[in-house]
C-alpha cells in the first residue's frame, strides 16, 4: 500500500525504553516501512463538534497540529496501565471514532469491558480456580483449601502488588489486610501453580489468531514473578483451543492485539491494554513480531472507507 496514517496514543515516546517497549517497536517498524506516524498522550485528546481530535506531533519531524482521529488509518491506544480515570476518559473520547473508517488497536469499549485479570472468567474452565473478593474470611478459606496461593490486585500490571500467600504463613492476615485495603477492595486469588517453574507462556494473539509464543521464567534471585522472555516455543493444541474459545469474544470487543498468559495449560490473564513483550522477543530472541504486526495492520486497513 502507499502508506498508512497511524496515530499512537501513549506515554511520552522519549521516556520509553527502546530496548523493551513494544509501542516503540511498532512505531519503528511502521516508520521503516514509510508509514506516517503521529503521536500524542491521553490528555491531548478532545471532542470538537462531536468529532474526536487530538493535538499530535509527527514522530520524525516533530511538527505539531490538531488531527481528526478518523483521518488515521489506525489508532493505537498504548498508554501504560493501570486503567485509571485518565485512561477511561481517553477511551470515552475514542468512542467517537468510526470503526468502519479507522482500525482501533484496541477498541476502547473492549478495553473497558475486558479487565485483564477477570475477563478470562467468561470461560472459567480454561483457567485455575479463581476467587474474587474483599472478604478475609473467603480468602482464608480458599487458601486453606489450596495451601499455597497468589493474591493480586484487579487493576495490577507488570507484577505490581502480586504476593504469594501460604496457609501457614504467619503474615497471612497482614497480607490479606494490605491487599484488600482492610476489606474495602476486591482482589484476585488463585492457587500457586508449581509448574510456573517450567515457564509462563506468553501467547501473542493478533486479530484472534495465535502467531507466536514465548516462555518467561521466575527470576533467579528468589522472586517468584516472571522475568524477560527466555525462548520462543511452539503453539500447541491447548494454546489453539484457548484461542478458539476466546476468538468470538475478542472479535466482538475489537481486541486486535492481545497477549495471553498461560501456565501449565491454564489461562491466567488476557492482556488487552498495553500488551507487551513483542519488542523484547524481537530483541532477545530474533523474532519479527513488531514488523509482522505492522504487516497485519497494512492488510486490515486496505480497502476501508476513507
Amino acid at each position: 500500500m502507499s502508506g498508512m496514517d497511524l496515530l499512537v496514543i501513549s506515554d511520552p515516546l522519549d521516556r520509553l525504553d527502546p530496548a523493551v517497549d513494544t509501542t516503540l517497536g511498532i512505531v519503528s517498524a511502521a516508520v521503516a516501512r514509510g508509514h506516517r506516524v503521529r503521536a500524542c498522550g491521553p490528555a491531548d485528546l478532545a471532542i470538537v463538534d462531536g468529532a474526536a481530535v487530538a493535538r499530535t506531533y509527527d514522530v520524525r519531524r516533530g511538527d505539531t497540529r490538531w488531527t481528526r482521529l478518523e483521518d488515521a488509518d489506525a489508532v493505537l491506544l498504548r498508554p501504560e496501565p493501570p486503567v485509571d480515570r485518565r485512561y477511561l476518559d481517553a477511551t470515552l473520547v475514542l468512542d467517537r471514532v468510526d470503526r468502519a473508517r479507522t482500525l482501533m488497536v484496541n477498541d476502547p469499549r473492549g478495553v473497558r469491558i475486558a479487565n485483564e485479570k477477570l475477563w478470562a472468567l467468561e470461560h472459567p474452565d480454561l483457567g485455575p480456580p479463581t476467587l474474587v473478593t474483599a472478604s478475609a474470611e473467603l480468602i482464608a478459606d480458599f487458601v486453606g483449601r489450596h495451601q499455597e496461593c497468589v493474591i493480586k490486585p484487579i487493576d495490577g500490571f507488570s507484577g505490581h502488588g502480586v504476593l504469594r500467600l501460604g496457609d501457614h504463613d504467619p503474615n497471612a492476615a497482614s497480607i490479606i489486610e494490605l491487599s484488600t485495603d482492610g476489606g474495602r477492595r476486591q482482589v484476585v486469588v488463585q492457587p500457586w501453580l508449581e509448574r510456573v517453574r517450567d515457564g509462563n507462556k506468553r501467547l501473542f494473539v493478533h486479530d484472534g489468531e495465535p502467531v507466536a509464543a514465548a516462555l518467561r521464567f521466575p527470576v533467579e534471585n528468589g522472586d517468584f514473578r516472571v522475568g524477560m522472555p527466555a525462548r520462543m516455543v511452539g503453539i500447541d493444541d491447548r494454546d489453539r483451543g484457548i484461542c478458539d474459545r476466546l476468538r468470538p469474544g475478542l472479535s466482538d470487543l475489537g481486541l486486535f492485539l492481545v497477549g495471553l498468559d498461560v501456565i501449565d495449560g491454564l489461562l491466567i490473564e488476557v492482556n488487552v491494554t498495553s500488551s507487551g513483550a513483542l519488542r523484547e522477543c524481537d530483541r532477545l530472541l530474533g523474532s519479527t513480531l513488531c514488523a509482522d504486526f505492522v504487516d497485519l495492520m497494512e492488510d486490515t486497513t486496505q480497502g476501508r472507507s476513507s
